[in-house]
């Protein structure tokens, strides 16, 4: 199992005009070619979802998670549903702070492979900090990305 934590500040900007952006899903491919497709689930009975399909390596994972929505206080937690992955449940969150606000992502996650976990997953740790860079750049303008967030120790959760 991985952990991965990823933070930054968004200077001048306000948590509540920056979360309806962060929980756009669906816009996530026009960010990165990284991120192939998300379809937004309706999963039934209120609840909702994403189909995702990313580039790894050299093929596609695939999964689909559940997402709860906490609007007031700018949150999304997910949930996998099936997929390629083992496990994988996090969050993003958007809060101010004094002169911004600042915005987390945070997910454990497990590829499911235990004979090549040690040489797979952190591939697949450093990947995910590549493309939750790229795609808080291009979502969020002036984004000061946390430099402790872009390096890769242990995988180890603090």
């Amino acid at each position: 199992m991985r952990y991965v934590r990823m933070a930054g500040t968004v200077p001048g900007r306000k948590a509540a005009d920056v979360y309806p952006v962060v929980s756009d899903f669906s816009r996530y491919p026009e960010l990165t070619d990284a991120v192939r497709s998300v379809e937004i689930l309706d999963l039934g009975g209120g609840r909702t979802g994403c189909a995702w399909e990313v580039t790894f390596r050299r093929g596609i994972l695939k999964w689909t998670e559940e997402d709860f929505f906490d609007d007031a206080g700018h949150r999304v937690e997910f949930a996998l549903r099936d997929g390629d992955l083992d496990h994988l449940v996090g969050h993003w969150s958007v809060h101010d702070v004094e002169g911004g606000c600042r915005v987390c992502f945070s997910c454990d996650f497990d590829m499911g492979i235990p004979t090549l976990a040690e040489v797979i997953e952190p591939i697949a740790e450093q990947t995910l900090r590549d493309y939750i860079a790229v795609i808080l750049r291009a979502l969020v303008s002036g984004v000061v990305l946390d430099e402790e967030a872009l390096v890769v120790t242990d995988g180890a959760r603090p």
